[in-house]
């Protein structure tokens, strides 16, 4: 299920994800974009999970939704909603297993808000938070210690960038570890560190 962080203070927000796309059996693209930012909206998000089902492609979905500029900000998060819980419930029914998705929204505003949507077979849970504060999600959100508040609450958006960037380097790499020391695991988790930032 990929990694996907969302990490913001009173300078900026920066979204950050590996590239993995992982279509089962051992097979797996590493050049799949799972962080945007529309600056004119100002909106930032990250996504993983279900990417592509029965031929539709739901990273692209989300995508279109958050880019429509003639939506309010509530209307997407509905519609993402709507969306997404009906296709994590029709790819258990097809395919007869679990499936996920989560996505991590930010918006530079007055205040800025931060938005965690975990989806899993149909059923959606939303959070609202603002920062400053650090939001993980898919399978890689378990691997390292919970990033430290002190570390990243005063860095300026660049400096605010590469400690993201490092951050999913580090899930990458312990991701690799783990699944050479177990055949059995799949190592969903690699390819390049994506990185989208917003100022302030």
């Amino acid at each position: 299920m990929s990694y996907i962080c969302l990490i913001g203070n009173e300078y900026g927000i920066v979204a950050s994800s590996d590239s993995r796309e992982t279509m089962g059996e051992g097979k797996y693209f590493d050049n799949r974009q799972k962080v945007f930012c529309d600056k004119k909206q100002g909106l930032i998000w990250a996504c993983c999970g279900i990417t592509k089902h029965l031929g539709k492609d739901y990273l692209r979905l989300v995508e279109f939704i958050m880019r429509d500029s003639k939506t309010t900000f509530d209307q997407k998060l509905d519609y993402l909603e709507k969306s997404i819980c009906k296709v994590t419930l029709e790819a258990v029914e097809t395919l007869g297993r679990k499936s996920a998705m989560d996505i991590l929204v930010g918006k530079v505003d007055k205040r800025t808000m931060m938005i965690r949507m975990n989806f899993a077979m149909g059923n959606m849970d939303r959070k609202v938070f603002f920062s400053p504060l650090a939001l993980e999600g898919g399978c890689g959100k378990f691997l390292c210690p919970k990033m430290k508040l002190s570390e990243y609450k005063g860095l300026l958006v660049p400096d605010l960038k590469k400690y993201a960037h490092n951050r999913v380097e580090s899930v990458i790499y312990k991701d690799r570890e783990l699944s050479a020391n177990c055949p059995t695991r799949e190592n969903s988790i690699g390819g390049r560190v994506l990185c989208e930032c917003i100022k302030r």
